[in-house]
C-alpha cells in the first residue's frame, strides 16, 4: 500500500539522493552535476508540482512537474521520475506516472510531454504507452549514455 504526499522538507536528504541515483546511472536523465541538499532544494522549490510516494513511512519515489517551456507553450507539462533503488522492480513508477497525470489536469495542464525518452529504458516507455503516451518524434544519437555511447532519444505525449 502505498500514498501520495505533497513535498516536505523531511524528505530532502532522500529526494536528493535518489535523484543523484538516478544522475550517476547515467541512463535516463540528461544531466551530469550531482545536486547538493541545498541546490536540490532551489530545485524543488522552482518546480509547479512535486510528490512523494510514501510506502510504510518511507520515500519510495516522487516526481517533479512544471511546464515544459515558457509562454505560448507553458500549457504542456513535463515531468521527471525517479524511484529508490530498493524499490525498483515492484511495479510502482505506473502509480507515479498516473498520480502526475491527475496532477498535470488539475493544474490546468492540457498535456504533458517527455522530451529525451532513452530508447534503451524500455521500462520508462511502456509504462508511459501503457498509459496513454505516443513516440511523436526520434532524436537520433541524442543522448550520451555513461558509457560515450550515443542512444536515440523519444519525444513522448498524451493529451490531458
Amino acid at each position: 500500500m502505498f500514498t501520495f504526499e505533497n513535498y516536505q522538507r523531511k524528505y530532502l536528504a532522500q529526494m536528493t539522493k535518489v535523484w543523484n541515483d538516478v544522475l550517476k546511472d547515467g541512463d535516463a536523465f540528461p544531466g551530469e552535476e550531482l545536486f547538493t541538499e541545498e541546490e536540490f532544494e532551489t530545485y524543488v522549490a522552482e518546480q509547479t508540482i512535486v510528490r512523494c510516494m510514501i510506502i510504510k513511512e518511507k520515500l519510495a519515489g516522487f516526481y517533479v512537474l512544471h511546464p515544459n517551456n515558457i509562454g505560448r507553450c507553458s500549457h504542456v507539462a513535463n515531468a521527471s521520475y525517479c524511484i529508490d533503488k530498493s524499490y525498483r522492480g515492484r511495479k510502482i513508477f505506473s502509480n507515479l506516472v498516473e498520480d502526475s497525470l491527475i496532477q498535470a489536469k488539475a493544474q490546468g495542464f492540457i498535456g504533458m510531454q517527455y522530451n529525451a525518452v532513452v530508447t534503451s529504458n524500455l521500462p520508462a516507455i511502456h509504462t508511459y504507452q501503457k498509459n496513454g503516451f505516443t513516440t511523436v518524434g526520434t532524436i537520433p544519437a541524442g543522448f550520451r549514455l555513461k558509457d560515450g555511447r550515443y542512444s536515440d532519444m523519444y519525444i513522448m505525449y498524451k493529451d490531458l
